[in-house]
């Protein structure tokens, strides 16, 4: 059931003016299956299909959202979200709609790149700010995702149960910014591929938005982030 309260402006991560009366939600994340990344290369943006792998891997994250009463699906525009989002809208019979604000983060000059070719200062510099590095060439930090992903939160607690077709560093940045991971936890590299989470979110009487998480089906394992 839906807990409700008056309307309350609520204002967080640089979100303001945003009144809602529901104060519970609940939010289903996919991340997207293996994607087709031959050389092995950084990608945020860069627009991979998915693995010829994708035939095994989509079937047991369907079954892991039989439970769920889904009435609203989303997904970011990369193709290797659409592909999956297709299939989970045939399973749900329900249609999907294109979400920008759950993309991937931008990786900027980093796309397309082997982390192993990327000059050792820059390596450096992320590696000691995992969370606040700003990528070059106009990239964003996984900082600039937490603003966008806790604005697609506030604007979807009144739709009471819904789904997300994304990415790593989106799952991540609702773990870090609502449900209490800490920063140093950089659970953005562990993730599996076709991983299904459940997230509850409350919102208490002043409008702070809190929640909690389970993994459901845990994906196949991705290789570990070639940082040194």
């Amino acid at each position: 059931s839906l807990g409700l309260f008056s309307t309350t402006l609520y204002s967080y991560a640089g979100v303001s003016n945003v009144f809602f009366c529901v104060v519970f939600m609940i939010l289903w994340t996919i991340r997207h299956t293996k994607p087709l990344n031959i050389n092995h290369v950084c990608y945020g943006r860069t627009d991979f299909d998915v693995s010829p792998s994708f035939e095994e891997e989509y079937p047991p994250a369907l079954e892991a959202l039989n439970s769920a009463k889904i009435n609203k699906l989303y997904s970011s525009p990369l193709l290797r979200c659409r592909r999956l989002a297709e299939k989970v809208s045939n399973h749900l019979n329900i249609p999907f709609e294109i979400d920008e604000s759950i993309i991937e983060v931008f990786f900027g000059d980093w796309e397309n790149r082997r982390l192993i070719d990327l000059p050792r200062e820059e390596m450096n510099a992320w590696k000691a700010n995992l969370r606040g590095y700003q990528f070059p060439g106009n990239g964003e930090s996984f900082y600039d995702v937490d603003k966008r992903v806790s604005k697609a939160i506030v604007n979807s607690m009144d739709m009471g149960e819904i789904a997300w077709v994304t990415h790593a560093g989106v799952i991540a940045s609702l773990q870090h910014t609502f449900c209490g991971v800490p920063d140093h936890e950089f659970v953005e590299g562990i993730f599996g591929y076709a991983m299904v989470t459940r997230f509850e979110f409350n919102a208490d009487e002043n409008g702070r938005i809190q929640g909690r998480f389970e993994t459901l089906h845990e994906g196949m394992p991705q290789p570990p982030l070639a940082m040194d």
